[in-house]
């Protein structure tokens, strides 16, 4: 199939134009094609002025093309407003600042606003602080710690600071939980030492007291048992407390008041006294088991009545004052309706704890047995001790299996040589209480 006249081709898109000419030149610098046709029509002198033109016009495009970013700087709109920075400030420089307008903030700032959070929350913690550092163990810690804290609970208190912390205790009913005093409220003991003598005429025979008669418990009417004392009370309390849920007629109240590292002899670190009058006040005990003296064979004593000193450990002083504390917590419970069990201390490792121990027992035992049936003292002296008399880690049980009844440091129990106390103070309070004549009353 042929035609004469050729069929007609597709237009071409025009030949795109140099690199150099898509983008006009910059306004007053570049030079056109116009101005090389109109520098030749004038002569030689205007065609050297258009190629020293062309060249600063290269020498820029090749500098753009090194640096970009300078070039877009330099043709942007002039009508177009940069944020300038702030003046800077007395002494200071200007701060850099977002795109919006907002200074960035430093990490000085930050620190100093942590900074800031920190001294406000101790000031509001301030009196908690100060009590705590208080109570620590003696020592370069703890003056420190007092030095520090009393400055920050004097500043909070002059701010008014301690206030809301008042607040809050005031609503959980702990008023006045952070107050501090070491001052031991002993009213005077009515307990009077038994004769040591008594004269009988051959004709008249002894009269024997008849006891009274037990106190009764029952399901419906139970015992309450409350165990407070200092780290050694622990581990047999807890024994206490698990024996005495398999019996219906104890019941465990308060849990176990433990304070490690605190005695009779330091009201300072934990005053005991106080602690003693208010819970029997709230919890109503019927039994308290109390354990101290561990932590007081020394001859630091705080919470002195004005005139009074002592002297060294065990000395005539020391005793005197030790032996009224002692009788003074007695009385607290025995007053409270509550019948004291008190847990001797036991042999230990070291050879001059023991004889510490044992005087501070001895004074123990005297005080209670000048409150007959309102104090029960646990001898654990003698409950520990091994074949040879003196201190045994282990011992057999009632099985005949030999089990580790203390610790590693010599001192404290383990928790089969806390359940060997447990049994010998639920005898006790069998002894002391009818607990088991409901029993009979229930049966056909």
């Amino acid at each position: 199939m042929s035609s004469s006249n050729p069929p007609e081709l597709p237009k071409l898109p025009p030949i795109r134009e140099s690199a150099e000419h898509v983008l006009p030149p910059p306004p007053g610098d570049e030079a056109s094609a116009d101005d090389w046709t109109a520098a030749v029509e004038e002569g030689p002198e205007s065609v050297e002025t258009v190629t020293t033109a062309a060249a600063r016009s290269e020498a820029r495009r090749r500098a753009a093309q090194q640096n970009p970013r300078k070039e877009e700087r330099r043709h942007e709109p002039r009508e177009a407003k940069q944020v300038a920075p702030d003046p800077p400030a007395a002494g200071g420089r200007g701060g850099r600042r977002t795109e919006d307008g907002r200074r960035y903030s430093t990490a000085g700032h930050g620190l100093i606003v942590a900074l800031l959070g920190l001294v406000f929350g101790a000031l509001l913690l301030a009196p908690g602080m100060h009590k705590a550092a208080f109570n620590g163990q003696p020592g370069t810690k703890r003056d420190v710690s007092l030095a520090l804290t009393g400055g920050l609970a004097d500043v909070s208190h002059a701010l008014l600071l301690d206030r809301p912390r008042s607040l809050v205790q005031d609503a959980m009913g702990r008023n006045h939980a952070d107050d501090i005093d070491v001052a031991i409220v002993i009213p005077p003991s009515r307990v009077t030492p038994n004769p040591t003598t008594t004269t009988k005429t051959p004709t008249t025979k002894p009269v024997v007291a008849k006891p009274p008669a037990r106190q009764k418990f029952t399901p419906q009417k139970k015992l309450r048992l409350w165990i407070a004392g200092d780290s050694l009370v622990i581990t047999p309390g807890y024994s206490i407390v698990r024996a005495a849920g398999g019996s219906p007629v104890i019941e465990s109240v308060g849990g176990i008041d433990g304070h490690i590292a605190t005695g009779l002899t330091r009201p300072d670190v934990f005053n005991w006294f106080n602690e003693l009058t208010t819970q029997v006040k709230a919890l109503r005990p019927n039994v308290v088991v109390l354990n101290f003296g561990a932590n007081d064979n020394h001859g630091y004593m705080t919470g002195l009545p004005d005139g009074v000193s002592i002297g060294a450990f065990a000395s005539p002083e020391w005793v005197k004052e030790y032996r009224r504390r002692v009788g003074a917590v007695m009385d607290t419970v025995n007053r409270a309706g509550g019948v004291v069990v008190w847990i001797g201390l036991p042999i230990a490792r070291s050879p001059t704890e023991t004889q510490e121990f044992d005087k501070i027992n001895a004074i123990v035992l005297q005080e209670a047995k000048l409150r007959p049936r309102k104090v029960i003292f646990i001898d654990t002296y003698t409950m520990f001790a091994g074949d040879d008399g003196g201190f045994s880690e282990y011992l057999e049980n009632s099985k005949g299996d030999t089990v580790k009844v203390r610790a590693g440091d010599g001192v404290h129990f383990e928790t089969a040589g806390g359940d060997i106390i447990a049994r010998e103070v639920l005898k006790q309070l069998n002894l002391r209480f009818d607990l088991s004549s409901w029993r009979k009353q229930q049966s056909p």
